[in-house]
């Protein structure tokens, strides 16, 4: 056997070794190359002392072959506590505690691979859930052992499920490849057919891709960013569209701005400024249930502007909605958790289009206005041209709250909340930091019409005052941000210029104008055009239905006779309704975090049609106040 054979075989049983461990067997091929590159071949002979209880902890050792005796001390000398025999592995405490807690001797000779602890570390830091995989292993381990000294039934070991893997895919391999051949054929096949009249050759084929970009969102073969992706690079190789223009999103003053306000709020949910906040709401309203139900919609309304991601405060928010039930003692899946489930999720949703920092998308609708009328939109003025129906669909959800489950008397323990807040301290200065940077954003907005500088400016400098006051460290800016849906973003803020490219938004214009005219009621159109939004979302989920209707409808809106701003903001409302609750990205969250405990498919029906009804009839209310605004 050559030197190389040997060398394989050693990595082969490194790796069956490090593969048993239970809490690594979420790793990847790359991190397990990575550990075994990072080991040292260790030798010991018998009754030689390995490791000594109270010595600094920095490896694990697996051990590859002989046996071991665990020991510690106590006042008559050292006590044996258990005899390891490969292959195992030992100092697995030393992976998360600063000292030994046990003497570890070669009870013959012994032929291991030490890992150091700092290499784990620098894992942990990437794959953070590892710490909790590694917790619950020792946890476990422990438990066991404590049965076995008193003679209780021990319970066999539970594999862990990781969470540091990447999510599995919803179908299989073939059917993945499938999905990717329907998405490509489609459109591949209405490639040779004549263009429609009115639309080039060019438009043609930058709207076919984009028809196979809406086919992939449906079957979700792909990550919905990977599609964007997709679509930049078959624009490029088949529409000659240069990537200046592909990728234009990116050098926009909405993206930098998108980036930014995700940043402040990454800052302010890793300082506990949000989890505070909804803690305080919590403890000022009564704690009733209609009390709490109303804490966690005026949550959502003060966390709406200062964290512009939907996801993010759903991620806020489920985990204290889960508590609170809990803590009014509901059952799980009654009327009464189901009550404060949505109170969570339409508290931290339904107001995003109402304000201008409430959702990423609103910035995609500023980008794709006219500049007159983008000139006219700044914060505040965001918000008085969608105050009323902000305030209507207030006022819709918590009507719908209240029929969910108008009897439910419960009242809940002021202790928890009391306590949370005790463990959660004085305000930190990183606290400080990042309410001082969503401060200086928000103001900055404010006043952006009058200081006239570009709203990506704004965006950078509150950037810079988080990252400043220490609030955004490198870590959180990597992991904290939800870089997936800002390349989504990106691509589609290009996308509004490439189909310009090709005269596709003026085709449509075209086509849709006769439709609105032959209505001729306004309060109709914008029905019609909430209706067709209801349609797109029973095919497509709530993310690439709103950047897709965005992109194709606002640009469109001077040939409707409309505002550009007002088709964008309906179709962002209807939009975050569902009808069909496994459409909705947000539930789906949202049943996750709560271990799907607090509400059934069938009581998400009947919010979710209720809600897209209350949103429909808002919509058609508030046309006359926009046409006296002067904005219809």
């Amino acid at each position: 056997m050559t030197v190389a054979d040997e060398h394989a075989e050693e990595r082969e049983a490194q790796e069956q070794l490090l593969r048993g461990v239970d809490y690594l067997r979420g790793l990847d091929r790359v991190d397990i190359a990575r550990l075994i590159g990072s080991s040292e071949d260790a030798h010991f002979a018998a009754g030689t002392v390995i490791v000594r209880e109270g010595e600094v902890a920095d490896s694990l050792y697996l051990l590859a072959d002989g046996t071991v005796e665990v020991s510690v001390r106590v006042d008559e000398g050292d006590r044996s506590v258990t005899s390891i025999t490969a292959p195992a592995t030992f100092g697995d405490l030393g992976l998360l505690l600063n000292e030994r807690t046990a003497t570890v001797r070669a009870l013959s000779d012994v032929q291991a691979w030490r890992i150091p602890r700092h290499d784990f570390e620098r894992l942990l830091r990437e794959r953070p859930q590892l710490g909790l995989a590694i917790a619950t292993a020792l946890a476990s381990a422990i438990d066991r052992r404590d049965r076995a000294r008193v003679g209780a039934t021990i319970k066999p070991p539970e594999p862990f499920h990781s969470m540091m893997a990447a999510p599995q895919a919803r179908h299989s391999r073939l059917t993945r490849v499938a999905y990717v051949a329907i998405s490509i054929g489609v459109p591949a096949a209405l490639w040779l057919l004549p263009p429609p009249s009115g639309l080039s050759s060019t438009g043609w084929h930058i709207g076919l891709v984009m028809v196979g970009g809406a086919v992939a969102w449906l079957l979700e073969p792909v990550p919905d960013f990977a599609v964007a992706l997709a679509m930049a690079a078959a624009w490029m190789a088949t529409a000659a569209t240069p990537p200046a223009l592909a990728f234009a999103g990116f050098t926009s003053s909405a993206w930098v701005t998108a980036v930014a306000a995700l940043g402040i709020t990454a800052a302010m949910a890793a300082s506990g400024l949000l989890f505070r906040a909804s803690l305080v709401l919590l403890r000022v309203f009564p704690p009733t249930h209609r009390g709490q139900l109303s804490a966690l919609l005026v949550a959502g309304v003060v966390l709406t502007p200062l964290a512009p991601t939907v996801f993010g405060r759903v991620a806020m928010t489920a985990p204290v909605a889960r508590d609170l039930s809990q803590a009014l003692g509901h059952a799980r899946r009654t009327r009464a958790s189901a009550a404060v489930a949505f109170a969570g999720v339409l508290g931290s949703t339904i107001l995003g289009p109402v304000f201008l920092t409430g959702v990423i998308t609103n910035f995609l609708i500023l980008s794709l206005l006219p500049a007159k009328e983008q000139a006219r939109f700044g914060w505040a003025e965001w918000l008085v041209a969608a105050l009323p129906a902000g305030l209507l669909l207030f006022i819709g959800a918590s009507l719908i709250l209240l029929a969910l489950d108008p009897r439910s008397r419960m009242r809940a323990s002021r202790v928890a909340t009391r306590t949370q807040e005790q463990s959660i301290g004085r305000v930190s200065r990183h606290e400080l930091a990042s309410l001082f940077a969503v401060g200086v954003f928000i103001v900055g907005l404010l006043f952006q019409p009058i200081l006239r500088v570009d709203i990506a400016a704004i965006g950078l400098v509150s950037l810079l005052v988080a990252i400043g006051g220490g609030a955004l460290d490198r870590q959180i800016f990597r992991s904290g941000i939800d870089w997936a849906t800002l390349v989504l973003f990106g691509v589609l803020l290009g996308a509004g210029g490439v189909l310009r490219s090709g005269g596709v938004d003026r085709w449509i214009g075209e086509v849709i104008t006769p439709i609105a005219r032959s209505v001729g009621n306004p309060e109709l159109v914008i029905l019609l055009l909430a209706l067709f939004v209801i349609v797109v979302r029973l095919v497509l989920p709530m993310v690439p239905a709103g950047f897709l209707l965005l992109v194709a409808l606002v640009p469109s809106a001077p040939h409707l006779g409309l505002s550009g701003w007002v088709v964008g903001f309906v179709v962002s409302v209807m939009v975050l309704t569902w009808v069909l609750p496994r459409q909705y990205e947000v539930l789906r969250m949202f049943r996750g975090m709560t271990d799907d405990e607090m509400f059934s498919d069938r009581q998400a029906l009947a919010v979710g049609v209720s809600t897209t009804f209350i949103a429909l009839l808002i919509v058609v209310i508030c046309v006359p106040y926009w046409r006296a605004i002067g904005i219809f």
